[in-house]
């Protein structure tokens, strides 16, 4: 039960008609309320490796999360929400499962941001539950002993809010002693928590409000084992096993002595000679001391050197930050990307495109284009040799920065086509930025993968049904799954982050202030451009670029679906100025 806390906000004191002293006294009296609430949240995930000789354990945590709550039936005071009974209006998915997260493995209070009616409020739900917990394989990602991902669920807890009540009470005064109150020294701790923690090693403490006045006091230092609850897989299961398993363990354990027994030996002689040194110090004089202190010295180093030959195998966590421009890194030199040295422009092939397609209004354009066999083959080349060192987020912005620059030069029949018509049609710096881009959005959409396009090798729900249902194209075996702009020009099959590269080379081109926006949340890509256009933008240094969507025909800018429209999710790769 909840306890209500009561606070003196006024003291008067007056005589009256009977000629005594009386004191009016106005309380504040705040009874605490569960809320409860219901919606769909997503976040990102964090957790490092514990030791396990058997099996992949990781310490995990829920480190930010937004829900979305579209209506106020999503929340009321005092009853709980059960699933799936009161979450049909919060569906998203077709097939309900019913899983719930092991509760174990939640803390006691989640903050989350509550997104609703258009505005947002940071709270901590108490008692979280979540229910048909999904990992979005494409951005669950390993560096070393760490993981770090995003997640989609269903949530339900409650939080803690007040119902105020003002009361006034006359009050006889006896005497001038009854008008001192006696101080409060101590705070009476309540159950009611304030959603502050402290952790101390495997130690934990929460602070509470108090009974009898307004401030808040900690609680006491509990012990929080985490390593047998917040683990990714457990094994409960006890008997035989676990014996083998035992035996196993004791095997290893002397095996591994006797090999390193060896060293050991060495390691005793060796502090066995300074010893000795040490002791014949005084009756050699100077000299030996010097050596001993030599040898100290040097095998010192050797553990300095040791650590830092291990220290160079870190890679730091990735920070999703937006590029303020474009980073220019060093495109490294390709060996051997022309193999035949005897090509020259009297032998080379010329690719033509022909192109024909309309714009929002209706208008038609036509014409066509020539890209090099040796550009189109130069640049795949260039993609298949450029070097990696993680996966990560800024290293996925480094490898398009370069794929842009490689091809950039090598497209000047794409330009002379817009050009012409732009000069012909007299388009306006809209116009002719809506020319360039439905001329992408006509070209039908192809899936690029890194690997086959065979269903059975992808586990997203995305890949795997488009690849069965054959209802598109698709451009298998391509390196990091995209397709360079002079690529795509050639062979027109690109997903998003394919068409988004090549409309940002071209805008980029003609001077636009156009950026690539990249959800790994969404897994999606568009492109922002700053025009003078109504509709969704995304604010980066009191800048407004309207998100266009590429992949789908006749998608006007600032018109992107709602299921991708948090702006939180998104973030600038490239931006052109």
């Amino acid at each position: 039960m909840l306890d209500k806390t009561i606070n003196i906000i006024n003291e008067e004191t007056f005589v009256g008609e009977d000629n005594l002293t009386y004191k009016k006294v106005t309380y504040e009296i705040k009874t605490p309320r569960k809320t409860y609430l219901k919606g769909v949240i997503s976040g990102k995930y964090r957790g490092i490796k514990i030791e396990d000789d058997f099996a992949d354990l990781f310490d995990f945590e829920i480190y930010e999360a937004n829900v979305i709550s579209e209506s106020r039936d999503d929340f009321r005071a005092d009853k709980p929400f059960v699933f799936a009974t009161d979450f049909e209006s919060v569906f998203k998915r077709k097939k309900i499962k019913g899983e719930k997260f092991p509760k174990e493995k939640l803390p006691q209070d989640l903050p989350v941001l509550i997104i609703a009616n258009e505005k947002s409020f940071g709270v901590n739900v108490l008692e979280p539950q979540l229910f048909e917990f999904e990992i979005i394989r494409k951005l669950h990602q390993i560096e070393g002993d760490e993981i770090f991902g995003s997640f989609n669920a269903y949530i339900t807890g409650y939080i803690i809010d007040y119902t105020t009540e003002i009361k006034e009470e006359i009050i006889l005064v006896e005497s001038e002693e009854t008008l001192q109150p006696e101080p409060i020294v101590t705070c009476l701790a309540s159950s009611i928590e304030t959603g502050k923690i402290e952790t101390r090693n495997n130690y934990i403490r929460r602070e509470y409000k108090c009974k009898n006045h307004k401030d808040n006091v900690w609680g006491n230092w509990e012990y929080e084992n985490k390593g047998s609850n917040s683990n990714f897989y457990s094994n409960t299961n006890t008997g035989c096993f676990n014996q083998v398993f035992g035996i196993l363990g004791v095997l290893l354990g002397l095996a591994f002595l006797i090999f390193l027994l060896p060293g050991i030996l060495y390691i005793i002689a060796y502090f066995s000679i300074i010893l000795i040194l040490g002791y014949l110090g005084p009756h050699l004089k100077l000299v030996f001391r010097i050596i001993g202190i030599l040898f100290l010295l040097g095998f010192i180093a050797s553990l300095i050197n040791s650590f830092n030959q291990q220290s160079h195998t870190y890679n730091p966590k990735p920070l999703i930050v937006d590029s303020p421009r474009e980073i220019s890194p060093i495109i490294e030199p390709v060996k051997d990307i022309v193999t035949d040295n005897t090509e020259n422009t009297e032998n080379d092939s010329i690719l033509t495109r022909y192109r024909s397609w309309k714009d929002y209004a209706g208008n038609k354009y036509e014409g066509k284009y020539q890209i090099k066999l040796s550009d189109y083959k130069k640049a795949h080349l260039f993609k298949t040799s450029i070097k990696t060192d993680q996966n990560s987020i800024n290293e996925y912005d480094r490898i398009i920065f370069n794929l842009k620059e490689f091809d950039k030069d090598k497209i000047p029949s794409i330009y002379k086509l817009f050009d012409s018509i732009g000069n012909a049609k007299k388009l306006d710096k809209i116009k002719f930025a809506e020319m360039i881009v439905s001329f992408v959005q006509d070209i039908p959409y192809a899936l690029v993968l890194d690997k086959e396009c065979n269903a059975s090798l992808y586990s997203d729900q995305f890949t795997k049904n488009y690849l069965l249902s054959n209802k598109g194209d698709c451009s298998g075996n391509q390196r990091f799954g995209i397709n360079t702009p002079v690529e795509f020009l050639v062979n027109l099959k690109g997903d998003c982050d394919t068409r988004t590269l090549l409309l940002y080379s071209i805008l980029n081109h003609y001077n636009y202030d156009v950026a690539i926006m990249s959800s790994e949340f969404y897994g999606h890509s568009v492109i922002g451009i700053n025009l003078p256009i109504t509709g969704i933008t995304y604010i980066y240094d009191n800048q407004h670029y309207v998100l266009w969507e590429t992949t789908v025909p006749n998608a006007k800018p600032g018109n992107i679906p709602n299921e991708i429209s948090n702006l939180n999710n998104w973030r600038i790769s490239l931006k052109s100025k």
